[in-house]
């Protein structure tokens, strides 16, 4: 496609001497500039507003914008457009993505240093599938209007991912500073969450009888009401398309879920009960338990895809998509004044995933305070490799098919706009491994998209059940 009349009016005003590139020659210098997929050779825009109106910031794509420095230097306290407002921009001016060029929009414009010190930038043009190549002399002559300062932090790109120890260091650290001194002493016993659920320890019990039958099961759920009122709206959802009435638990195990999953669901319902879903959260993203029904829905639909006999337990796919964002829900808990902080920044920072963000101003990512905490409720294995490496795609320890299922699955919904996981592409090595086709993995998130509104009762159910 053309590059949008408005952006080439701008590079032929200023006389800009650029060319064009393609998504695949971008993808190969993204995938040659780890960590990820971020490239200080790409220039991002970012758009905030305060009570004084609106600006931009250019930052490159290896690092993230920082409001306490904007606040320290400019004395204002920015927050992002939200994504209603991005749109009536994007509407505005003719765009399906904002090109890092201060004069397309005219607004107030921010230059993050760090970016001149490239060569050459890569901005997207205004279509999302075209990126212009321009030489940093030319770009420089784009900022004279601008202010030029430093407004960004780099990626904390040392993540411990196989070392507990640290995780445990890393938790303690940031109690330590976050929390007020009267409770300080508390904290270093115990992270001051919730006992595991009485459900919840039966249901473990349960997954290693090896006695356990459908009965057990049945038995087990129905001790607590409103588990087994879950359990049976969940078979009768449309998304399932039972025929017939499922009227009690041992239904619902037997004609349309199955043991296995009920019991990592049973299990998964048990211990999102335990936390309150926080009141505040970042604007533009899918409410919690949405995320966590069609995230497990598609690892559950993805396991199908995987040839018999390498496939890992459905259940258990199930439960990892269920509960993989449980460590929001630790942070609301454990550090309240520092989360409304750390949303205002993954607001601000689309481009990089949010566990850069939360190890630059916490110390560390809710994964690691969310795996600590099921390790001390001694879950599956399975479960809590899944939630410490799910951003980690080099992992090949034990249980590596649930943690590379999670990457896939959180990734292939953010390319269709669905989640908060970032913008990244696994790599084909990652199919591979599960015996997957990328294209077919494509082919299932867009029909469950489709059908999202199938599974809204189950959402609006699991997340009422507080």
């Amino acid at each position: 496609m053309a590059i949008p009349a408005n952006v080439k009016k701008v590079l032929d005003d200023w006389h800009i001497n650029y060319s064009l590139t393609n998504d695949e020659e971008l993808f190969h210098l993204m995938q040659s500039n780890p960590p990820a997929s971020y490239s200080a050779k790409v220039a991002n825009v970012i758009f905030l507003k305060d009570e004084l109106g609106k600006v931009q910031v250019v930052i490159p794509g290896n690092r993230m914008l920082d409001l306490n420095q904007l606040a320290h230097q400019l004395g204002r306290q920015f927050t992002a457009l939200s994504a209603e407002e991005l749109d009536k921009l994007r509407n505005k001016f003719g765009l399906s993505a904002f090109p890092a060029l201060p004069q397309v929009t005219q607004l107030e414009s921010l230059v993050d240093d760090h970016l001149l010190a490239e060569e050459e930038l890569f901005i997207v043009s205004g279509d999302s599938h075209e990126w212009l190549k321009i030489p940093m002399e030319q770009f420089r002559s784009l900022t004279t209007s601008s202010r030029i300062g430093s407004y960004t932090a780099p990626l904390m790109t040392d993540v411990h991912y196989n070392d507990a120890r640290q995780d445990l260091e890393d938790i303690h650290a940031a109690i330590r500073q976050f929390t007020p001194l009267r409770i300080k002493q508390r904290l270093s016993e115990t992270l001051d969450l919730p006992p595991l659920p009485e459900t919840a320890r039966r249901i473990i019990e349960l997954r290693v009888d090896p006695n356990a039958d459908t009965t057990s099961l049945a038995h087990t759920v129905e001790l607590d009401p409103g588990m087994a009122a879950q359990v049976v709206s969940w078979a009768r959802s449309p998304y399932y398309g039972v025929r017939g009435e499922v009227k009690t638990v041992e239904d619902a195990v037997i004609r349309v879920l199955g043991f296995d999953l009920v019991i990592n669901l049973a299990l998964g319902l048990s211990l999102g009960r335990t936390l309150s879903v926080p009141k505040e959260g970042p604007h533009g993203y899918a409410p919690f338990w949405q995320q966590a029904v069609v995230t497990a829905t598609l690892c559950g639909e993805l396991v199908r895809l995987i040839p018999a006999r390498h496939r890992p337990s459905q259940g258990l796919a199930y439960l990892c998509g269920l509960l993989h964002n449980f460590g929001f829900l630790v942070l609301g808990h454990v550090f309240p004044p520092q989360f409304s902080l750390v949303n205002r920044h993954i607001e601000a920072n689309p481009h990089i995933n949010r566990f850069y963000v939360e190890r630059h101003l916490l110390g560390l990512t809710r994964e690691q305070i969310a795996a600590g905490l099921m390790q001390q409720w001694r879950m599956p294995d399975e479960l809590v490799t899944a939630m410490r490496q799910q951003h980690n795609p080099y992992y090949d320890g034990e249980h590596a098919d649930y943690v590379r299922l999670l990457y896939i699955a959180t990734r292939s919904l953010r390319r269709h706009g669905f989640g908060d996981g970032p913008f990244e592409t696994p790599e084909d090595y990652l199919f591979d491994a599960l015996g997957l086709r990328a294209d077919a993995v494509e082919e299932v998130t867009a029909k469950l998209l489709e059908r999202v509104d199938d599974l809204g009762e189950l959402v609006q159910m699991i997340g009422s059940k507080r």
